[in-house]
């Protein structure tokens, strides 16, 4: 995180120099995009499938812009500037999860030590992650094509997750028996269940790599609308591994269990990716 503070704070500086001696504009914009905005991770247990998301926010750029003559002798529109601004990023994944999950040590009513099998039919679950992105990114514009590139901080602002419909099965093993409960018996938690369960997510903050490219269209003369591709990548682990164990067991009632995020259980790096078009209403002011 420090890295892109430094790289940001050089960013601006080499900008500021080089528009330094060219005429100033203030371009204030709204924008909007959507597309692939997903949590990128690998599980120990089961498989990960994209979401789609987008992202809503209000730019500033500052930039400074002169014409030139090209070797053919048109007359050529060049920009460089600085932009910035916030944004509401959102980003969703799936998982699926099929298997035996097994947890040692449970102590049940009574008082009794058992080993808890759950057996997972087909668990899928649903992660939605908002952050609130900060850019600080270098534009480069001639005549009516731009280029954006940069980094972007995301702070968490929400992290949920949902399973529904998923079916298990729990059984149980007695050690000190030596003794199997496979039947049902859900007095202590022990058969066959459908459950739907969701809960909160947490998650760090990310610095994100930020590229666009795409087409400025003049639509007066302060007035453009500039429409392009986005592509967004988190350069660092955002996982809070808080949990150990997948499946909550409450002795006092063994028959209302819930299940934590895969994601605090299953693996330990995850970044948000996004890729997308986006559009964006500009004025110059």
């Amino acid at each position: 995180m420090k890295k892109f503070i430094v790289i940001s704070i050089i960013l601006a500086a080499l900008s500021s120099q080089y528009v330094s001696s060219q005429q100033a504009d203030h371009e204030f914009s709204a924008y909007g995009g959507m597309g692939l905005s997903t949590l990128n991770y690998k599980l120990s247990l089961g498989a990960r499938n994209g979401g789609a998301g987008g992202i809503f926010g209000a730019g500033y750029t500052y930039f400074r812009g002169r014409e030139r003559v090209s070797g053919t002798g048109r007359v050529v529109r060049e920009d460089w500037g600085i932009h910035t601004g916030l944004e509401l990023g959102l980003y969703n994944a799936k998982s699926k999860i099929t298997g035996e999950i097994v947890s040692k040590g449970r102590t049940d009513s009574e008082g009794d030590l058992f080993d808890l099998h759950t057996h997972l039919f087909g668990y899928r679950e649903t992660q939605t992650m908002m952050l609130l992105n900060i850019p600080m990114m270098a534009q480069f514009t001639m005549d009516r094509y731009y280029v954006l590139g940069g980094f972007k901080l995301g702070v968490p602002l929400m992290g949920r997750f949902k399973s529904k419909d998923a079916a298990l099965k729990n059984e149980a093993y007695y050690e000190k028996y030596e003794n199997w409960f496979k039947e049902e018996l859900f007095s202590e938690g022990f058969g066959s269940y459908t459950i739907n369960n969701k809960g909160k997510m947490k998650y760090g903050a990310t610095a994100m790599l930020s590229m666009e490219a795409g087409v400025k269209w003049i639509l007066r003369r302060k007035l453009s609308l500039y429409s392009g591709l986005y592509f967004d990548y988190g350069l660092n682990n955002i996982a809070k591994n808080s949990q150990k164990i997948f499946v909550n067991y409450n002795p006092d009632n063994p028959s209302g269990f819930t299940t934590n995020s895969v994601l605090s259980v299953y693996t330990e790096k995850v970044k948000v990716m996004a890729v997308g078009v986006k559009v964006r209403m500009a004025m110059i002011m």
